[in-house]
């Protein structure tokens, strides 16, 4: 939550901004996820991720929404490593001091990569906040937040 002090009509407000709920959090996140599912013509009529469909209705994948202040990334990784789905998208979101836009995508990747370097699993990360086309589109731009991508080493290479 956020207090937010304006000036409307001449008269100083507070208002308090509420954090959007999960639902509203997975809407969105659901929304892009059709993006990815969908023909596209710059991928010759193919999905942007041909793989996600399978996952989704399959039920291995898990969608996790992440707030660092609550937890941490060994937390959500715990979750998922000790669940049934053989992937997993998380969803980060922005905390007092983290701001994901001033992540650099690269070396938190890298990062993540160190963390789960012992096991068979490997990470990408998509940012939304940088430059990068594929099939010359800005897929990531559509989506609305930094996301990790857990999978397979075999599943991701």
């Amino acid at each position: 939550m956020a207090i937010v002090q304006l000036e409307l009509f001449n008269q100083n407000i507070q208002l308090e901004i509420l954090d959007k709920d999960d639902w509203q959090i997975l809407l969105e996140s659901k929304e892009y996820f059709d993006y990815l599912q969908k023909p596209n013509k710059s991928f010759s009529d193919m999905p942007v991720c041909p793989f996600l469909k399978a996952e989704l209705e399959g039920n291995k994948l898990l969608v996790e929404i992440w707030r660092p202040y609550e937890l941490s990334f060994k937390d959500v990784w715990k979750k998922f490593d000790d669940s049934k789905y053989d992937s997993a998208i998380v969803i980060c979101l922005d905390t007092d001091g983290l701001d994901w836009r001033d992540v650099d995508r690269r070396s938190y990747q890298k990062e993540i990569q160190m963390f789960l370097k012992k096991t068979n699993y490997k990470a990408l990360c998509f940012s939304p906040f940088e430059e990068h086309t594929a099939g010359g589109e800005e897929t990531r731009k559509k989506s609305p937040y930094f996301l990790i991508n857990i999978a397979t080493r075999d599943a991701l290479n």
